[in-house]
């Protein structure tokens, strides 16, 4: 065998290796749960339930809604490795513009449980989802805030 066959034997096995390695890999948590048509029913899904619970909705009366249903999406993609524009996912993190405090944070969780259900995403992938979303309360809450309409708890409570 000359020295040439043995390189592109070395060669051949690498690139069926490779192949292998590509057909096994596991699927994205983006692809498991539906790829972009899924991703976006949810956005879309999530932004309606939201607009329609009065526990949150106050809170996007002057919002962009077409751009949030947008960025949403995008940051769904980001977060379950989508092939997405990460750019404009990233800013969705630092939002809200407006202040919640924690009830309405969880608002926000359980709307996304219904849209979630509404749109058939199997229960333990929202959960895979929701672990992704839960660091990001510490971003978005804002610690004594008291929500338009609501009051305040006593200074004693936690």
């Amino acid at each position: 065998m000359r020295p040439g066959d043995r390189f592109l034997q070395g060669l051949q096995v690498m690139v069926l290796m490779f192949a292998v390695a590509a057909a096994n890999a596991s699927p994205t948590l983006y692809e498991r749960m539906g790829g972009e048509a899924k991703m976006k029913a949810i956005a879309e899904e999530f932004t309606n339930v939201i607009l329609a619970d009065d526990r949150i909705n106050f809170t996007f009366a002057d919002a962009d809604i077409a751009k949030f249903k947008k960025l949403i999406f995008e940051q769904f993609c980001e977060l379950t490795r989508g092939p997405c524009n990460t750019q404009d996912a990233t800013c969705t993190r630092r939002t809200p513009s407006s202040n919640i405090n924690n009830a309405q944070f969880n608002a926000l969780a359980e709307d996304l449980y219904i849209a979630f259900d509404r749109v058939h995403v199997p229960y333990r992938l929202q959960n895979k989802l929701m672990v992704l979303l839960a660091p990001m309360q510490k971003d978005v809450v804002k610690p004594g805030f008291v929500a338009p309409g609501t009051q305040a708890p006593p200074v004693n409570v936690r």
